[in-house]
């Protein structure tokens, strides 16, 4: 089967599946029309989830809660930051099927298979009704089958090297996306982003929202390339 993260392409499909937990914001007029235009039944793990690693305790579900902290987004340790996270979706949502899903995901050590990374953009999209989480999860949808998340936790290798060379890190990814996209703004503000991402520095709510636009633009212009 095909990496996910083989494809210049395919890039960003991913990577927008890694950064969306922190696009829950959406206007309530983008939540009703979203809402309207687009409807679920009531949502399942899909297929391959069923195993003891897709599975998640009681146990851990209080850990989570029990943990949890208010200032969960301002610790410099990405693990804790991702406990804060999961347990924030708990106490906002409750423990429903979705973010159970979200934790499974996030938890599980393996390779992940196209319909579960569209569940899990599926599964953020209830949480987040709005206009960006709907068109991330119509386009993720058309990923052909076959295509498979690499094991191990999101840009693992990626943020090791970031840390170890942060320059040569943003030359080699702005020299990629200049030469898949062009020499745009978009592409600069998607390097600097991951950049400082990668390396675990802090991010404000303007910044990651003007990287999320400057994603968009890249995706439309993959899309007109089909």
């Amino acid at each position: 089967m095909k990496p996910i993260f083989k494809s210049s392409q395919l890039f960003y499909f991913a990577f927008l599946l890694g950064m969306l937990p922190f696009f829950g914001c959406g206007g309530d007029e983008d939540r009703s029309v979203v809402s309207r235009e687009l409807s679920f039944e009531e949502f399942k793990f899909p297929p391959g989830t069923s195993g003891p690693e897709w599975q998640v305790s009681e146990a851990y579900i209080a850990e989570l809660l029990e943990d949890h902290s208010p200032d969960w987004h301002l610790r410099e340790d990405p693990e804790w930051r991702e406990k804060g996270y999961l347990a924030q979706l708990l106490k906002q949502f409750g423990d429903i099927p979705e973010v159970r899903y979200l934790i499974a995901y996030d938890r599980h050590p393996g390779e992940k298979t196209r319909d579960q990374i569209v569940a899990r953009m599926e599964a953020k999209y209830r949480l987040w009704p709005n206009a960006q989480n709907r068109k991330a999860l119509e386009q993720i949808k058309t990923l052909p089958e076959g295509l498979v998340e690499p094991p191990g936790p999101p840009g693992e290798v990626e943020r090791e090297w970031a840390k170890r060379d942060p320059e040569g890190y943003y030359v080699h990814l702005l020299g990629n996306l200049i030469r898949d996209y062009g020499d745009i703004p978009e592409v600069y503000i998607v390097a600097d982003f991951q950049g400082r991402l990668m390396r675990g520095e802090k991010l404000t709510d303007a910044e990651h929202q003007r990287h999320n636009e400057a994603v968009n633009v890249l995706m439309n212009m993959d899309a007109q390339l089909e």
